[in-house]
């Protein structure tokens, strides 16, 4: 049998602990790459959650501007001669904004009508709307007056008009508006 020259082992001085440096930078840099993969996931879970808020908002508004042009089409509206009262508001100025626009409307209860409650999922909100006075419109010649297809089309040559302004906002925070002029 023919001895094998033995392999010397490295001495306790000859370890410089490169490898021990090595993976604990790898171990950082995967550390760095998890963190921002459960930031990024985080953001996405926050503008769907944002998304779908507002979407809700908006069904909200929609369905109280819905609510308003029935009230407009089938009631007797009556506006005050300035400002907002029940829901109705007089005609402004062109240069004036008009009294929904003021800061704080909305919150408080003066000027706007509550819809009937929307429930979606386990939320119900209450759309908020005001109705307001935009004088008569003639109807050009030749065209038709049918505007809402749910009523006989009238036969005058001139015809109210409404601007319907719309609010909605969920208990996290989204705000909605929607506007719609409406001819009867």
């Amino acid at each position: 049998m023919k001895n094998l020259p033995s392999m010397p082992l490295p001495g306790k001085g000859g370890q410089s602990g490169a490898a021990l440096i090595i993976v604990l930078l790898l171990l950082l840099v995967v550390t760095l790459l998890g963190l921002a993969s459960m930031r990024g996931a985080i953001m996405q879970e926050r503008m769907a959650a944002n998304t779908a808020t507002r979407g809700m908002a908006f069904q909200v508004a929609e369905a109280g501007l819905r609510q308003a042009e029935i009230l407009a089409r089938d009631a007797t509206l009556t506006f005050p001669a300035s400002g907002c009262s029940a829901g109705r508001c007089a005609m402004v100025d062109p240069p004036a904004a008009p009294a929904w626009a003021a800061s704080g409307f909305w919150a408080s209860g003066g000027g706007f009508q509550s819809g009937d409650a929307v429930s979606i999922g386990a939320t119900s909100i209450r759309p908020r709307f005001v109705i307001e006075d935009f004088g008569q419109a003639a109807t050009a010649s030749g065209s038709s007056s049918c505007i809402d297809m749910s009523k006989p089309c009238l036969e005058t040559s001139t015809q109210n008009v409404y601007r319907i302004t719309s609010y909605a906002a969920t208990p996290n925070g989204a705000e909605v508006i929607l506007q719609t002029l409406y001819r009867r």
